[in-house]
């Protein structure tokens, strides 16, 4: 699996993943930024990597504020005034596209959780033992933080073809 020292190996590659994944899915170009995000209230989509053969996980943070997260919304439903579920859904289908590439840069014969989004009005802890990357699209910074631990609970499987059954970490 990905040790820290992987990551950061892999650094470049995650820049142009998040460059690449935002012009895919707003359709506008973005450039890499060291920026922060800016206090206020933050969308975040987490998903885990498991990959079973040797029981490791790896965790896939995707952090934006909420003017792009609606956005984003905005463009993917093609409706102009997004509610807070569609935010959400929205937010976690962009996760789930981010958490989907990681796998395959880094692991690709590991499973991928199902995204969990959530909406919130501090400042949400990004990921300290890990490697973050950010970019600015639309005038804001959106951020990929790509962790060799998983600090949330809760996180959802999907069923395993082995077990049938969905599973919760």
């Amino acid at each position: 699996m990905t040790t820290i020292d992987d990551l950061e190996l892999a650094r470049e590659d995650l820049e142009s993943l998040l460059l690449d994944m935002l012009a895919s899915v707003l359709a506008e170009d973005a450039a890499t930024v060291w920026d922060d995000l800016p206090v206020g209230t933050q969308s975040t989509a987490r998903l885990g990597i498991h990959d079973e053969s040797d029981d490791r996980y790896l965790g896939v943070v995707v952090r934006l504020g909420l003017p792009l997260a609606r956005v984003l919304a905005s463009r993917m439903m093609s409706i102009a005034d997004p509610s807070g579920d569609d935010v959400l859904d929205a937010v976690g289908e962009l996760g789930n596209i981010a958490g989907g590439n990681v796998k395959s840069l880094l692991c690709q014969h590991a499973r991928l959780s199902l995204p969990a989004a959530e909406l919130s009005d501090g400042q949400i802890e990004g990921v300290s033992d890990g490697v973050q990357v950010r970019a600015v699209v639309l005038g804001q910074v959106i951020e990929l933080a790509v962790s060799p631990t998983i600090t949330s609970d809760g996180l959802l499987w999907p069923p395993d073809a082995m077990t049938d059954t969905t599973e919760t970490l």
